[in-house]
């Protein structure tokens, strides 16, 4: 039987999240302006995630990355159900920006394509996302509200 942990990173592994980050391109983290989950399974880190506060009603999850060796075991579910249900500053809407091919999965969690305005830094995430030297594949623009 695998014991599953989900816990907030401490900021001496900031340097450990961000190296994780770097091996996918994902854009780095800021300990201080972020809420980041790492999953444990029997004492080995499997997958972090994060959210980030962008202003006093708007919080974007990213960074949702799963360890090869823990892929198709239920990991990223364990990060986005944690941390939707996280929600440290009671803000009111949680924007995401998946791969094309994840739509199904954020859906489960009730992220829905939004085509109301995002605030301006989502926006800005979202093109640098959609460029193509940042990915080969598209990034969505999702949200949920809480």
């Amino acid at each position: 039987m695998n014991n599953i942990l989900v816990r907030k990173v401490e900021e001496t592994e900031i340097d450990w999240v961000n190296s994780k980050y770097k091996e996918v391109n994902f854009k780095l983290s800021d300990y201080n302006n972020e809420y980041i989950v790492v999953v444990e399974i029997n004492g080995k880190k499997a997958g972090l995630g994060r959210l980030l506060s962008i202003d006093e009603n708007n919080l974007e999850l990213g960074g949702i990355y799963v360890f090869d060796k823990y892929r198709g075991i239920g990991v990223a579910d364990k990060i986005v159900s944690f941390l939707c249900g996280a929600n440290i500053d009671k803000k009111s809407v949680i924007w995401c920006l998946p791969f094309e091919k994840l739509k199904d999965f954020y859906k489960k969690f009730g992220f829905t394509i939004n085509n109301s305005l995002p605030p301006k830094e989502i926006l800005r995430k979202l093109e640098w996302c959609n460029s193509p030297e940042n990915y080969s594949e598209k990034v969505l623009l999702l949200s949920k509200i809480i």
